[in-house]
């Protein structure tokens, strides 16, 4: 719906891996969509708080969720650019199931310190997930994993286009 498109299998697979969940992590997700990616790490891990900003997105997620029997998942309705959307504390992991054409540090400070960021960067064709370490209250890390190609998340920044 909405024009958006749910990541493929193999795409899911490579950011669980990526992840590394363990089963005390809380993770906060960026894009509830279909719900798949969430009901995969909610068997991995003890939590999963995700967003998405369209409610109906939230509405069918949370039903298949709780269809499944999953209780360590909450939804919410947020955008993530606004604030407040992400919410306060810190988290383990934060996966974005949409890219960024540009790096936005907003994202970086949630995870908590040892935590980590998954993150798709760039514009098609040129796209790198990414796994952002946080090693300290003002230090990150940044290792590419693979590259892909995915939908950016709605309300991402883009770079000026470069003109003649």
């Amino acid at each position: 719906g909405h024009g958006e498109h749910m990541l493929a299998p193999k795409i899911v697979g490579r950011f669980l891996q990526a992840l590394d969940l363990g089963e005390r992590d809380s993770v906060l997700e960026v894009g509830s969509g279909s719900g798949y990616l969430t009901a995969a790490m909610a068997m991995q891990c003890s939590r999963v708080r995700s967003i998405d900003r369209h409610a109906d997105f939230v509405s069918a997620a949370r039903a298949r969720i709780a269809s499944l029997g999953l209780g360590s998942t909450d939804f919410a309705v947020a955008d993530a650019f606004e604030p407040g959307a992400l919410g306060g504390g810190s988290w383990d992991a934060v996966v974005l199931t949409g890219s960024l054409p540009v790096y936005d540090t907003r994202f970086e400070q949630r995870p908590a310190v040892g935590g980590r960021l998954l993150v798709v960067i760039g514009s098609a064709p040129v796209m790198e997930a990414t796994l952002v370490r946080r090693v300290s209250a003002t230090e990150w890390t940044r290792r590419g994993l693979f590259e892909t190609v995915i939908d950016p998340l709605v309300g991402a920044p883009t770079a000026p286009a470069f003109q003649f």
